[in-house]
């Protein structure tokens, strides 16, 4: 067994990157409601707790021999761009609108297999589903204020 192995140092930089986000996601989320702040400092404290535990993990354990990751780097830049689009056009054209084609752009983006009707139609259920579902938790049962934008 070859122990000169080395950490995983862009795992533990880029957990280091999350733990600073969910600090200032739970440092944010001081100014909402009290009910409206339980996803967001919950979902920071779980993003804490793991990037915690996987540069413990990789601190501990030697990391494996170094790999070649799958993909391609436009799959990557595309993915950066649309979720940045989305985090930036989300105050003017409104969540719904916003997430619908950020949605339908990732699936384009991530799908590496031949697109079916039946393929089209099941994801479209399944995205219709999700948003509407994460529209109503945020804007009725947690009384998170979403961007309206166009949709005034």
């Amino acid at each position: 067994m070859n122990r000169n192995r080395r950490p995983d140092v862009a795992g533990i930089a880029g957990s280091a990157f999350f733990i600073v986000v969910g600090i200032l996601a739970i440092w944010g989320a001081r100014d909402f409601t009290p009910l409206g702040s339980v996803f967001p400092t919950t979902i920071a404290a779980a993003m804490i707790v793991f990037s915690a535990a996987y540069i413990a993990m990789s601190l501990l354990r030697s990391a494996g021999p170094a790999i070649n990751p799958a993909g391609s780097t436009w799959r990557r830049s595309a993915l950066v761009a649309v979720l940045l689009a989305w985090a930036f056009l989300l105050q003017h054209i409104g969540f719904l609108a916003t997430s619908v084609a950020a949605y339908a752009a990732l699936l384009v983006i991530a799908n590496y297999d031949r697109w079916t009707p039946r393929v089209a139609v099941t994801y479209a259920a399944v995205g219709s589903a999700l948003l509407g579902g994460l529209y109503a938790i945020f804007f009725f049962m947690l009384d998170v204020p979403l961007p309206q934008g166009l949709l005034r």
